[in-house]
């Protein structure tokens, strides 16, 4: 099946998407008709061939030209994760309910032809919420994924949450060497949607929804052992066989859980984030090289995450890039020429953007530089904020309150223990490029969020303003 779409016809957004910063465009690619096109596995070859899986079951290809997409395979379930393969030609490796599969063309036809079975060493029990993420790969070609726990009675649950376990290694994350061999990585997910491995450093991330033990949505550094919150998927833990665990107090669990690298405030910046991706085109995506970019299916934005690893753990700030696409933004992938394709989905839980599924690219147009937040680091005394190009001098007026999640089995929870922060001194550099924020003493807390926002007033030396004057800082340990 193939279909036709004439290069003009890939148009510029007509919507008005919110806070896009200055220099970007967005592109709304036509879908195949009569076809639903819920993208949630998406990734671009080198030659910058486009290869597209839904939750429908089928993988679709769009031509080097852009000018067509034919129909790969059909017949898959629920596809959640796309990867192209690069061990084998004309192949992807696909997430589906039970198992990860090499999906491959071999007679060079256009449509694959053979379904080899990669890994399937977790079980499901057909609860509708059991979805397999992935998968994603490391530089000695290990394959990594994330399970889902079931949702409702069907499965154990502990005393408060509505997630259960009723299958063998769901909460978890996993891992699959070359060879075959099946290994569980980190325990406690809750419904891990996304999924990246940093290429630099094959260090591996994951963004979680806001639930039971979730206190809001956030992301989270993948660690051997690592047990990140949600007790369910310790029901198959080796060290908890034979133990109840409605017995262990929260306190307990709390004591060895490894808490988020960023908190994503739900409502604010988030819901339901999808799968994040390394800015890591070499400026062609503008002045943002090396942060992450995560999509949200209910919000229909994409938001950055700048990371930064203090005394060993990562902690980072989360800032708003663009709002009201035109559907839920669940997968990303950047393409070889540095734009950023989306895959998009409403799904039954909807989504701010008024299409049922769709797929947008958003480029850079290579010339206008936009005046944003670029990176937010921990001081000593409170915050480091560089800009994409030189603030003026007057009109920084900077202001902030802190706050905590709580770790408790509640289906989300508030901002806990609110309180503004005392800016005592702002010093901008001499190029104009990085503001030190200074706090007063005390203000500055371990465990605790700080958000940052900047006055209307504050502009670049030629006078342009920026998109978003907001950010939010998780401080998970102090400098």
């Amino acid at each position: 099946m193939r279909f036709l779409i004439p290069l003009f016809l890939i148009s510029t957004l007509h919507a008005n998407p919110e806070l896009l910063p200055a220099g970007y465009v967005v592109d709304t690619i036509p879908t195949p008709p009569k076809t639903g096109f819920d993208v949630t596995g998406l990734d671009v070859a080198k030659d910058g061939t486009v290869y597209a899986g839904t939750r429908y079951g089928e993988i679709w290809r769009l031509g080097k030209g852009r000018d067509d997409w034919s129909r790969f395979a059909t017949g898959l379930h629920e596809i959640t994760g796309l990867l192209i393969d690069p061990d084998h030609p004309n192949s992807v490796l696909i997430g589906q309910r039970p198992e990860f599969t090499r999906v491959q063309d071999t007679d060079n036809d256009g449509a694959a032809d053979a379904f080899l079975e990669v890994a399937s060493g977790w079980g499901f029990s057909g609860n509708y919420h059991e979805y397999t993420y992935g998968p994603v790969r490391d530089s000695k070609g290990n394959l990594y994924g994330t399970l889902n726990l079931g949702h409702n009675d069907n499965g154990f649950r502990v005393k408060g949450a509505i997630m259960g376990c009723d299958a063998k290694h769901r909460g978890t994350s996993f891992k699959v060497t070359p060879d075959g061999t099946y290994s569980t990585v980190s325990w406690g997910l809750r419904s891990p949607a996304g999924l990246v491995i940093d290429p630099r450093n094959d260090e591996l991330f994951y963004t979680d929804n806001q639930g039971d033990f979730v206190a809001t949505s956030a992301l989270f550094h993948v660690t051997q052992d690592a047990f990140h919150g949600h007790p369910a998927s310790l029901r198959y833990h080796p060290d908890f066989q034979g133990k109840d665990l409605n017995e262990i107090s929260m306190e307990d669990y709390g004591k060895f859980r490894t808490p988020p690298a960023v908190w994503i405030p739900h409502g604010e910046i988030a819901n339901s984030p999808g799968n994040p991706a390394f800015n890591l085109t070499d400026g062609k995506f503008g002045p943002f090289e090396g942060n992450m970019f995560v999509g949200d299916q209910t919000r229909s934005n994409i938001f950055r995450i700048d990371l930064e690893k203090v005394n060993g753990v990562y902690q980072g700030a989360v800032i708003n890039f663009i709002q009201h696409l035109q559907s839920g933004c669940i997968r990303l992938t950047f393409g070889p020429d540095g734009a950023l394709w989306i895959g998009q989905t409403g799904r039954g839980w909807g989504s701010v953007g008024p299409a049922t599924f769709g797929m947008q690219r958003i480029r850079w147009d290579g010339k206008t530089l936009p005046f944003e937040m670029k990176h937010v680091i921990l001081t000593k005394t409170g915050f480091e904020i560089t800009f994409t190009k030189p603030a003026a001098t007057a009109g920084i007026s900077v202001k902030g309150h802190s706050f905590f999640f709580p770790y408790e089995p509640n289906y989300g929870s508030g901002q806990e223990d609110g309180k503004g922060i005392e800016v005592k001194n702002t010093t901008l550099s001499e190029d104009g490029t990085r503001l030190t924020v200074e706090l007063a003493d005390g203000d500055l807390a371990a465990g605790r969020n700080y958000r940052l926002e900047f006055a209307d007033s504050i502009r670049a030396r030629d006078g342009t303003k920026m998109s978003t004057r907001a950010a939010t800082y998780t401080l998970n340990k102090l400098r």
